[in-house]
């Protein structure tokens, strides 16, 4: 259910930025008929460029979810060189994208929780940088680390279960044990009391056929 309403919401996404296209044709159109720019252009190119940018990320996730896990580590290998040579957001997106996909691509998962973590971390830094990015792109971190924050909870969920797992099968383990070690006690002691009235019963046996006198009595 979170990744369906994750791809609704990228797909939302993907619906404005092709809007945007279509508004920037009509804004082409308009502007052969004036040569004056109007008091919006600027506004409408940075809107035509959070749109790209935000094609651009949409596109690369698509490479991400189609590749396997030797080709997801060849491309966090270059993301994580290219934002060390030159840490610009997009860099610093890409590579937060990258690290977002580690649990569906790799086998281990110590590593893919903290991979997780660390890209919601890397978000949030883009998200809150003295240079904001654009509304529609801040719309797509936000999505982006909501989706993050749903599957680090499941996992955590998951991994507290499964604890409890351990510790019940545990539990049960000691408990079965326990009941064995009883069974073989209550063994022992009963054929240490057979045993005891076998001797108590010869015993009386040997009274029963000696006489008042102490002399043995024949019937």
């Amino acid at each position: 259910m979170p990744g369906r309403v994750l791809w609704a919401s990228l797909s939302l996404l993907l619906v404005l930025v092709a809007a945007g296209g279509c508004d920037t044709m009509f804004q082409q159109s308009d502007d052969t008929a004036s040569s004056q720019p109007g008091p919006n252009a600027a506004r409408e190119a940075r809107s035509d460029a959070a749109r790209r940018e935000v094609a651009d990320y949409l596109n690369f996730l698509d490479g991400l979810d189609n590749t396997n896990e030797q080709g997801w580590h060849t491309i966090f290998q270059h993301t994580l060189q290219a934002f060390q040579e030159d840490p610009t957001r997009e860099r610093h997106l890409r590579l937060a994208l990258v690290m977002s996909r580690a649990d569906r691509k790799s086998t281990e998962p110590g590593v893919t929780r903290n991979m997780l973590t660390d890209a919601r971390k890397l978000l949030n830094d883009a998200m809150h940088n003295p240079d904001p990015p654009p509304a529609l792109v801040r719309k797509f971190i936000q999505l982006q680390v909501n989706d993050i924050d749903r599957r680090v909870a499941l996992y955590d969920e998951l991994r507290s279960l499964r604890s409890q797992l351990a510790k019940a099968h545990q539990a049960n383990q000691t408990a079965s044990r326990d009941r064995t070690e009883a069974l073989t006690r209550v063994r022992r002691i009963e054929a240490e009391l057979a045993e005891a009235n076998a001797k108590l019963q010869a015993v009386m046996n040997i009274e029963r056929n000696i006489g008042p006198t102490g002399k043995e009595t024949f019937p």
